[in-house]
């Protein structure tokens, strides 16, 4: 048996495979050495000691195995793909073989989008447990799927968060499947925007596809994918169902709740709650009071995370941000400002003119499909080593000889604490004082910060670390 990934994903199948094959042998393979301070990873089947191998090497054992599980960010796609396949090793997922342990009477509720997921998926376990109903959260959000391949106490509902990486080889759809939106993202992996669509929309097609879709209306994308399903379709974000208009989230034309009342932030945020809220209707339980219902929500580390408020001003971690259509949600969710948004991050060939726009003439997409844009006064734009420097060129280009333009800072590149020290600097500098400063990067992390929530973490300690006044 080969693991290929030695993160959290990968020690999940080496313990799975140690509880659930136990005359297998196992190896992990990576594309990189074992660094010098990587955790151990758990012992094989028979308690001995995993080879890791890398590179080529790892890539030839990896071959000769019978099942490969790959974790969620190994490409299934590509040279080296095609090199693991070649003499008939079988490439599977953690995902897929959880699904195929599940029996038809268990509920699975997947749940995916470029923008949402993980605050949906988690607003639905919240409202799950308030309508008296059992479930756990797990896949991309959670614990890792095969650390709950043959639990003893299984919930009445799996929430599931699933990302394009776990479902482009999905062999088995979802009971419940959901998909909140599509958009731009992850092409370097998947190819094209069109190969990373129809990745994503395996949550729909897999199989024999999902009992039920509860889909999101206000996407032309998804209205269209709808005419090919055979599964019945639960639609948000239209007039006659659950929706977000005029400030209210409104189901047909009931008033529910503001979207102020909600803990999740602006029209993307409710109608985050509106797709799970569609989702416990669809088990057959209602929440009579949505608002209430969600007053103890925790929302997500580093998700418009507001981090301190001082010497006027308010600074939020939004590490989470990878895409332009991320961070243009994050600045209007503070509308009207004033903003400083604080971005930059790995090079994924994203397009960055919408954000560039919305920078230059305050009128910020709100990340909700078919919603008016809201108006922000853009006060500054600190920019991250990375993408950042050609985001900072295409503003000063597009707000040339305004008194009013933004102002902007770069930051130079260095060790993670000096980037996220000299960020926060930056935006204390330029920030008015009633402004709200995001750090939005509407780009991965890799080219400075181990991850999302190093950055963020550094991010925030930087903020702390700054001098009062």
């Amino acid at each position: 048996m080969g693991v290929w990934g030695a993160g959290r994903e990968g020690a999940a199948a080496l313990r799975a495979l140690a509880r659930h094959a136990p005359g297998s042998t196992a190896l992990v393979a990576t594309s990189d050495p074992a660094p010098a301070d990587a955790a151990p990873l758990p012992g094989d089947p028979g308690g001995r000691t995993v080879p890791w191998l890398s590179g080529a090497e790892g890539l030839d054992a990896l071959a000769a195995c019978d099942v490969v599980i790959r974790s969620p960010g190994v490409p299934v796609r590509g040279p080296e793909a095609d090199r693991v396949r070649a003499d008939g090793a079988v490439l599977t997922t953690g995902t897929a073989l959880w699904l195929a342990e599940r029996s038809g009477s268990e509920t699975v509720i997947g749940i995916t989008g470029t923008k949402g997921k993980s605050t949906t998926s988690s607003l639905l376990h919240h409202l799950l447990g308030k309508a008296g109903i059992s479930s756990r959260l797990m896949g991309n959000i959670g614990a890792p799927l095969l650390d709950a391949l043959s639990p003893a106490d299984p919930p009445e509902a799996w929430v599931l968060e699933l990302s394009s990486y776990q479902l482009s080889d999905l062999p088995r759809a979802p009971t419940v499947s959901v998909v909140l939106n599509l958009l731009r993202d992850h092409l370097p992996w998947h190819g094209d925007e069109a190969t990373y669509h129809a990745d994503k929309l395996r949550i729909l097609t897999a199989g024999d596809g999902p009992r039920l879709a509860v889909l999101s209306h206000a996407d032309p994308l998804l209205r269209a994918a709808a005419e090919e399903l055979r599964s019945p379709v639960l639609w948000v974000d239209e007039p006659h169902g659950l929706h977000v208009a005029g400030g209210r989230v409104l189901d047909g034309p009931h008033d529910l709740c503001g979207v102020d009342e909600l803990p999740v932030r602006g029209v993307i945020g409710a109608r985050n709650a509106c797709a799970a809220l569609e989702c416990v209707r669809a088990l057959g339980h209602e929440i009579p009071d949505l608002a209430g219902a969600l007053r103890d929500f925790a929302t997500l580390p580093h998700r418009q995370q507001v981090l301190a408020r001082r010497g006027g001003r308010t600074w939020v971690d939004d590490s989470i941000s990878t895409t332009p259509e991320a961070a243009m949600a994050a600045i209007a969710a503070f509308a009207p400002g004033p903003v400083v948004l604080v971005a930059g991050g790995l090079d994924r060939r994203q397009e960055y003119g919408a954000l560039v726009t919305a920078l230059a003439t305050g009128a910020v997409p709100t990340g909700a499909i078919g919603e008016p844009p809201a108006h922000v006064a853009v006060a500054g734009l600190v920019a991250l080593p990375g993408t950042g420097p050609a985001l900072a060129a295409a503003l000063r280009d597009a707000t040339a000889g305004r008194p009013d333009a933004p102002a902007i800072e770069e930051v130079p590149m260095g060790a993670p604490d000096e980037v996220a020290s000299a960020a926060a600097a930056a935006a204390d500098r330029i920030a008015p004082t009633n402004a709200t400063v995001v750090l939005s990067p509407a780009a991965p992390s890799h080219n400075v910060f181990r991850d999302f929530e190093d950055r963020g973490d550094r991010f925030a300690a930087a903020v702390a670390a700054l001098p009062e006044g």
